[in-house]
């Protein structure tokens, strides 16, 4: 099933239900591609899964017990300094795009208590999990994308986080059935109604 931007909003309610206030307790990183946090409420536990990968971006529940190298990689090992004992004081979507951000509150070495962003961005071969700090900055990310890669969105250490593009689409969560007819008129004409859906609606897959 493909994970768009609505199925994407019951993940994300989901989340919040079940494990908003929870602990991070444990970090791993079995690939180059996959984060599993382990979150701890006060009555359960629970297995997060982000994944990174092109052909099966997502982040759940999961019971997948992970094999991890014997050196965890430098993200993962940066990722355990800055959200270990961390604790979930949100979760956000701007309306039906494919990117959920996990906000988090964590002391540093000072004992300050400091709030960092873990965004998961589900966009095919573009799919991504960046940590930005409480300036919008990123701090790293599974995939680092220099100039070579893209000229039009940067995703390196230092930078500051740039949300993906929004679709030029209407969101269901805040038009009218009119307004989407209305936009489908000139769609619709010559092309399919599915066709037509797809390009009028925001957070619709072809499934």
């Amino acid at each position: 099933m493909a994970l768009d931007g609505a199925f994407l909003r019951h993940l994300k309610k989901e989340l919040e239900e079940a494990a908003l206030g929870a602990r991070v307790e444990k970090i791993a990183q079995p690939n180059r591609e996959e984060m599993v946090f382990t979150l701890r409420t006060r009555t359960d536990h629970y297995k997060l899964l982000l994944s990174a990968r092109a052909n099966s971006a997502r982040i759940h529940f999961t019971q997948y017990v992970p094999e991890n190298p014997k050196v965890p990689p430098m993200l993962c090992m940066l990722l355990r300094k800055k959200l270990g004992g961390a604790k979930l004081t949100g979760v956000h979507q701007t309306e039906l795009e494919r990117a959920v951000a996990l906000q988090f509150e964590a002391y540093n070495e000072l004992g300050d208590l400091v709030p960092c962003t873990l965004v998961t961005e589900i966009m095919g071969r573009h799919s991504n999990v960046i940590l930005v700090d409480r300036e919008g900055k990123i701090i790293d990310a599974l995939k680092r994308v220099d100039e070579d890669m893209s000229s039009q969105r940067l995703v390196l250490p230092g930078l500051l986080y740039r949300s993906p593009p929004p679709q030029d689409k209407l969101c269901m969560l805040n038009c009218t059935v009119k307004e989407v007819l209305q936009a489908m008129q000139s769609i619709v004409k010559d092309q399919p109604l599915s066709d037509a859906i797809l390009k009028t609606l925001q957070g619709v897959s072809p499934i």
